[in-house]
């Protein structure tokens, strides 16, 4: 398995045992490469430090491979400042990580969408199902998903974790073709909380193994840095109360 969204690396030298213990946990359940993803604040180290860390896994024999993500807070500041930051989102990498805050609507995402993909990037939606505007207003996530988005669901949420409302939320998503990838979102610090393995078994229950397997291989498309597998977007239709509305 691949896991594109984690926090794996370790924040400190004495975290680096730590470390070594959860990249062995992830390779037991199936984790063949995650990438490590920090809030984008012109970490120049970053690069190096992945690859500090894969020799780390390689001197003590874990088959465990550390790539680097990107990941943007992309709060309405952040956009409106874009512009003037530019270079943020002018690395090699296909695709980046957005993360909307909790308190913002993201209708101010439209525009700033179309504006990264001229750039031939590729943006992704993290856990929108844990969002309280997408539970208010799932078909506001549509748009976004029209508008060229990828969504990024919470494995924690497939598996229950997240509370029954994002998990019906996350498996409304999938059912309308309105996610294409799952995560973990894990630390090194909660990695034996790790559920990639158990949210694909719960969709290939629930949603079938061809869905399960798509979004398998949209990991590993992301991961190549290729383009992922869209099936056509659908609104999701409000349920009636009673048939009287």
């Amino acid at each position: 398995m691949i896991d594109i969204y984690t926090r794996i690396l370790p924040r400190e030298e004495r975290g680096k045992q730590q470390f070594i213990d959860a990249a062995e946990y992830l390779v037991s359940q199936g984790v063949k490469v995650v990438a490590t993803t920090l809030d984008k604040k012109a970490n120049s180290s970053l690069s190096l430090y992945v690859k500090e860390v894969n020799q780390m896994l390689k001197d003590d024999n874990v088959p465990l491979k550390i790539v680097e993500g990107m990941e943007v807070t992309a709060d309405r500041a952040f956009v409106a400042t874009y512009h003037g930051r530019e270079a943020m989102l002018t690395s090699n990498e296909r695709y980046i990580l957005l993360t909307v805050p909790d308190q913002e609507e993201p209708d101010y995402l439209e525009q700033f969408l179309y504006e990264i993909q001229l750039k031939e990037i590729v943006p992704i939606i993290s856990q929108p199902e844990c969002h309280p505007y997408f539970l208010e207003y799932k078909n506001g996530l549509y748009k976004l998903v029209k508008k060229g988005a990828i969504i990024q669901l919470s494995s924690d949420s497939i598996i229950g974790k997240n509370g029954k409302r994002a998990k019906k939320a996350a498996m409304q998503f999938l059912e309308h073709n309105l996610a294409h990838v799952i995560a973990s979102g894990v630390s090194v610090e909660n990695y034996k909380e790790h559920s990639l393995r158990q949210a694909y078994d719960v969709i290939a229950k629930e949603k079938g193994a061809e869905t399960a397997q798509l979004l398998r291989k949209n990991a590993e498309s992301i991961f190549n840095g290729q383009g992922v597998q869209i099936l056509p977007p659908e609104r999701i239709k409000k349920t009636k109360f009673l048939g009287i509305f």
